[in-house]
């Protein structure tokens, strides 16, 4: 099940202290809870034996704007960081539930797999951050 949660959510990435590697807002944000199917066979058999439930993760991908001039150098300054070497940051999702509660989601163990930046013909350019988390906590205020 992927969950859509919506436009003009607060972003903050931190590795060691909140929000060293950057806050933004993203224009769009989707994420959901995996979890990996492994399948166990026996020593030197490739039958399998049975079906083991693995490692549940979230998946999701963080969209925004590129902006042209320092905010856009920026941007870029800041995602090739995101890619090396797939260390694992802290990542904080804030967005306005829409009855007046503020909802915030904790990734932690996030490392970004893929960063693009796509430009399409007549439309403004977007950064793509796809991510995976090890575990998410939820808090409604």
């Amino acid at each position: 099940m992927s969950v859509y949660v919506g436009k003009n959510v607060n972003v903050t990435i931190t590795k060691t202290q909140e929000g060293d590697m950057g806050a933004y807002i993203a224009q769009e944000v989707t994420f959901e809870p995996r979890i990996d199917v492994e399948a166990v066979d026996a020593l030197g058999s490739d039958t399998v034996q049975y079906w083991a439930g693995g490692l549940k993760t979230y998946q999701g991908t963080l969209r925004e704007m590129f902006k042209v001039g320092q905010d856009g150098k920026k941007q870029l300054e800041r995602t090739p960081a995101l890619q090396s070497g797939f260390e694992e940051y802290t990542v904080k999702l804030v967005w306005d539930g829409g009855t007046g509660s503020k909802i915030t989601v904790e990734l932690t163990g996030c490392i970004f797999p893929e960063v693009t930046v796509n430009s399409r013909k007549n439309e403004p350019s977007t950064i793509t951050a796809r991510f995976r988390a090890k575990s998410a906590t939820v808090s409604i205020a």
